[in-house]
């Protein structure tokens, strides 16, 4: 029992309590900027959100965690890795040397070896931004007409007239032509309250 003691008493009068304070201050830190970032994310988004409000209600909802979804876990990402490198370096880590190299390393293969599906996540995002087309709206994408039978940040899949359905990366989809909304001539507002592209 006096060795336990001793050992409190020597671990007590280590710099290991002053390493956990900081550490503990730097993670709460870092959870309050998450916080007000993503509160920021959210007034910043209500416009774009705004834009699908005529869509069905499970739309609306899939539409809205996806906006806000996307840049929320980017931020989390991003910050909270920031704040394990300072974790890291409090409890005396040589971070330099090993960890941030090889996160580098990691993240740039992660990059080049999905370079297709983040550049189709990337279009996805911002035609779900834009509001350009939703799920049954007639819309023409290259050479295919069809109507829309689900929007993901991947692809975008048509049915087509002649009953078969195909799926497009949304890194392809240069223009978008939307035949379901149409210009009201007197006031030259969308009838659905999105651009035709």
């Amino acid at each position: 029992m006096e060795g336990f003691y001793e050992f409190i008493l020597k671990v007590w009068h280590s710099a290991l309590p002053t390493q956990l304070a900081r550490a503990i201050c730097v993670a709460a830190v870092f959870e309050l900027l998450v916080f007000f970032i993503n509160r920021y994310l959210r007034a910043w988004l209500r416009p774009a959100i705004a834009r699908g409000i005529v869509a069905e209600p499970a739309t609306r909802v899939r539409r809205q965690r996806i906006l806000i979804g996307v840049p929320s876990a980017v931020t989390r990402i991003v910050l909270y890795t920031i704040a394990i490198l300072m974790i890291l370096r409090i409890f005396r880590l040589d971070t330099r040397a090993e960890v941030i190299p090889i996160t580098f390393a990691v993240l740039i293969i992660v990059m080049v070896m999905s370079r297709n599906a983040l550049r189709d996540v990337m279009r996805g995002y911002l035609i779900l931004f834009d509001y350009d087309m939703d799920v049954g709206e007639e819309v023409t994408i290259g050479e295919y007409r069809g109507v829309v039978q689900e929007l993901a940040l991947r692809y975008t899949r048509l049915h087509l007239p002649s009953g078969e359905t195909v799926t497009i990366p949304n890194g392809e989809i240069k223009a978008i032509v939307n035949h379901s909304r149409k210009l009201e001539p007197a006031s030259g507002r969308e009838e659905q309250g999105g651009a035709a592209r």
